[in-house]
């Protein structure tokens, strides 16, 4: 087991739900060709801050949720408190636990948003939980004060500080509901902010629940996702953006033909394209990836062809005309954060490194773009703007002399390009990365888009524990003077990147300004200059 997750859900599946049938729990019940449970366990892996998933789930289904979901999955008690207390004596024994959260195979509306924002309510409080305004009173959940002007009904998901949790729930007489066994004296939060709180309880309940999620989840997330492709795209490639986007919704219906898929959404987590995860009766399930560019597409689809050392996703067809790209869904699908002592991360980077592809190798090397391509391409898109122009134009003259001083004569790999954490994907039990950038450069240029990704996270502090580790963890790829090198230029390379094609007030920009002082040019008042140089190091 990974020791080192932090952040787990807890999906309770141990109903049996006799209104469905006993040969058919409500949760394993299907929606458009799908159970309730998919639609559960799609929010949980889509998490950003989720380590880890655990399935409580009934005798007879541990072993199917374990092979479908690829997650750890234990059996169940003879009651709903029995389940609970087995699943979080279960978390105790195997991880490192910070805080967890408990949802239902059968609350399918509860969304990826709501359990990070949970995860990040989890610290400044001891516990979470979902609740519904009913009516004016003031109440006292044993000996847990509630000071306020409404009662409520409450619902899952709830979360918890779980060393508190562990250390207060009482085995020994587990009907009481979990919260109640947290101290009086604990923080806690209530969340009335997700009105859908709805659960699969009887039969007729599906169609309201199918309405509801369409209307609660499926839309907001494609509204979302559509509008924020439209900016990102129409700043970067000069095509009709609506356009493009009106006409993939037609070829996602055609492509739905040719690979057999009877239900499809669009995934909010993207920016530079349109991509779908779908269900298909012939391959499971599927991503379905549209790119608005021939030559992304191009680049993308290259890297697909040539690396294929068990570290991608694998890719089950393409459809040049469309610049779409076929994909398995890879189960469970966990985003990997960053840390020092994840071996199946080193495991993963090992194998990155001790296979990197020579440009030589590459036949179509012509189509792909190198590293200072894309930098200059960017230092061209950016200088449209006023944003830290002085700043920005001293800053991209020293990339380019760092650059002639460590890369100009480096060997240059077909690399990724963009190993962050939204791209390296837990499989089961080791990692797997998607979404290939596609670029011709040293090897160095292989880890630094991590730091960036990383270290944003919180852009209120500059963590420098976390730089340090990863400082110190890439640097057995390649040396430290060579990595802070390629950090410096790619950090100007971001900031560029934030300039135009962030709508954020240039908050993240201003970030990428304040961390390129911080790390190479401390304790120098006349950064600017031409001939002061940015430390990195002896």
């Amino acid at each position: 087991m990974n020791r080192y997750a932090k952040n787990i859900i807890l999906v309770m599946s141990g109903g049996t739900g006799s209104r469905f049938g006993a040969d058919c729990p409500k949760q394993y019940c299907l929606m458009d060709g799908r159970m309730i449970i998919d639609y559960v366990m799609d929010a949980c892996r889509k998490s950003r801050d989720v380590d880890e998933i655990v399935i409580v789930a009934s005798e007879q289904y541990v072993d199917f949720c374990q092979e479908r979901y690829g997650v750890p999955t234990v059996q169940g008690g003879t009651s709903r408190p029995d389940s609970v207390a087995n699943g979080i004596q279960f978390v105790h024994d195997n991880y490192d636990c910070e805080k967890l959260i408990i949802t239902n195979a059968v609350c399918p509306l509860a969304t990826s948003e709501q359990y990070d924002k949970y995860f990040s309510l989890i610290g400044k409080n001891d516990f979470v939980l979902t609740t519904w305004k009913l009516a004016p009173a003031l109440h006292r959940f044993d000996g847990i004060r509630v000071d306020r002007d409404d009662f409520f009904n409450v619902m899952e998901p709830d979360a918890y500080n779980f060393k508190m949790l562990y250390t207060n729930f009482n085995f020994l007489n587990k009907e009481k509901y979990i919260f109640h066994n947290m101290p009086a004296d604990c923080k806690a939060f209530y969340c009335f902010d997700y009105p859908y709180t709805m659960k699969l309880t009887h039969p007729h309940d599906l169609k309201l629940l199918k309405t509801l999620y369409n209307d609660a989840v499926i839309n907001p997330d494609k509204n979302k996702t559509l509008q924020t492709v439209n900016k990102y795209v129409s700043a970067s490639y000069g095509i009709d953006t609506e356009l493009w986007i009106e006409n993939v919704q037609s070829y996602i219906k055609e492509l739905s033909q040719k690979y057999s898929v009877i239900t499809h959404s669009v995934n909010n987590q993207t920016e530079a394209n349109i991509v779908y995860e779908a269900h298909s009766t012939k391959y499971g399930d599927i991503i379905i990836k549209f790119t608005p560019n021939k030559f992304f597409f191009r680049k993308e689809l290259l890297y697909y062809k040539y690396y294929n050392h068990g570290t991608m996703a694998e890719m089950l067809g393409y459809d040049a005309d469309y610049n779409a790209i076929i994909i398995k869904t890879i189960k469970p699908g966990i985003q990997i954060r960053f840390n020092y002592n994840n071996e199946k991360l080193s495991e993963f980077y090992n194998k990155i490194d001790s296979n990197l592809i020579p440009i030589e190798y590459i036949s179509e090397r012509d189509e792909i773009p190198t590293v200072m391509q894309e930098f200059k391409e960017y230092v061209s898109h950016a200088g449209k703007y006023t944003y830290e122009y002085g700043f920005r134009k001293s800053m991209e003259q020293k990339a380019y002399a760092i650059w002639d001083k460590y890369f100009e004569t480096s060997p240059q790999y077909f690399l990724h390009r963009d190993l962050h954490k939204r791209n390296l994907l837990k499989n089961r039990d080791h990692i797997t990365a998607i979404d290939p950038r596609g670029a011709a450069g040293p090897r160095a240029f292989e880890y630094v888009i991590q730091f960036i990704i990383e270290l944003r996270e919180d852009i209120r502090f500059f963590n420098y524990d976390k730089y340090n580790e990863m400082l110190d963890f890439f640097s057995q790829y390649v040396g430290k003077k060579e990595l802070k090198a390629a950090l410096f230029i790619f950090w100007i390379y971001k900031m560029n990147d934030y300039t135009f094609q962030k709508y954020d007030n240039n908050v993240l920009a201003n970030w990428c300004k304040e961390c390129i002082l911080k790390l190479f040019f401390t304790g120098i008042e006349n950064f600017m200059d031409d001939d002061v140089m940015p430390i990195i190091g002896d």
